[in-house]
This record gives C-alpha cells, sequence and structure tokens, in this order.
C-alpha cells in the first residue's frame, strides 16, 4: 500500500476550475487499477446511503412529525366537541363515546374505535371517574 501511496503523491494533478471546482487526474500502475476502481465503487455506496439517510431523517423527522401532531389534534378537538355537545344533551360518558365512535365509522375515520375515543378523551383532558385503588 505505501507504493500505491507514495505512487499517487507523486502523480497526482489537482487543476483548479470555475464554479468552486477542481480537477483530480493520476497516474495507476495497470494492475492496481482493479483495486483502485473497487474502493471508488465501495466509496460511490457509502456516500449514496448516507445522502439516502441524510434525506430520509429530514423528511421523516420534520414533516411527518408535524402532520401526525396536527391530525392528532384536530381529532382531539373534534372528539372533544362531540363529547361536550352530547353531554350537554344529557348523554352519559359511555352513551357520548358509543355515538362518536358510530359517527366517525360513518365517514370511515381510522381512528373510531370505542377504545381510540375514550383514550383520545382522557388525552384531551376530559377523563372518566377517577377509580380508587383498594
Amino acid at each position: 500500500m505505501t507504493s500505491l501511496l507514495s505512487n499517487l503523491r507523486e502523480h497526482l494533478q489537482i487543476t483548479p476550475l470555475n464554479d468552486d471546482q477542481v480537477q483530480v487526474s493520476f497516474v495507476l500502475p495497470s494492475d492496481l487499477l482493479f483495486d483502485y476502481l473497487q474502493v471508488l465503487d465501495s466509496l460511490t455506496g457509502l456516500v449514496k446511503t448516507v445522502r439516502s439517510k441524510v434525506r430520509h431523517a429530514k423528511y421523516s423527522d420534520s414533516s411527518a412529525d408535524s402532520f401526525s401532531t396536527q391530525a392528532r389534534d384536530r381529532f382531539y378537538e373534534r372528539v372533544v366537541t362531540l363529547y361536550d355537545l352530547y353531554l350537554v344533551q344529557g348523554l352519559k360518558r359511555t352513551a357520548a363515546i358509543k355515538r362518536i365512535s358510530a359517527e366517525l365509522r360513518v365517514v370511515n375515520h381510522p381512528w373510531a374505535s370505542v377504545d381510540l375515543v375514550r383514550t383520545a378523551l382522557n388525552a384531551a383532558g376530559r377523563p372518566g371517574r377517577q377509580r380508587v385503588q383498594p
């Protein structure tokens, strides 16, 4: 390897170009060409993988999280509004939750189950009765 490194030092030429670019050229012994190409191929794969991971992290962290947070907040607001309306009309908590779930199923809402409606109400500050631990 040291012979390759010394060979590169002796025959490496770097020429500045326009637009913050440089031209790199060097001379390799013919028997090292395949090894050099394998190294370039590995580095190219590494760079592509890193770019892909950075791009994925950038989009998944910001836009997906904010979208899911907004969707959750809209769901909470809808559930709480309906819940308060049904309580004013005289329904008990369980009946109100079932009716909200039924209305969400009519519009094929993905979070229409009774359990998710109950959990959303608890998270949004409308908990049911507090159970006393014996």
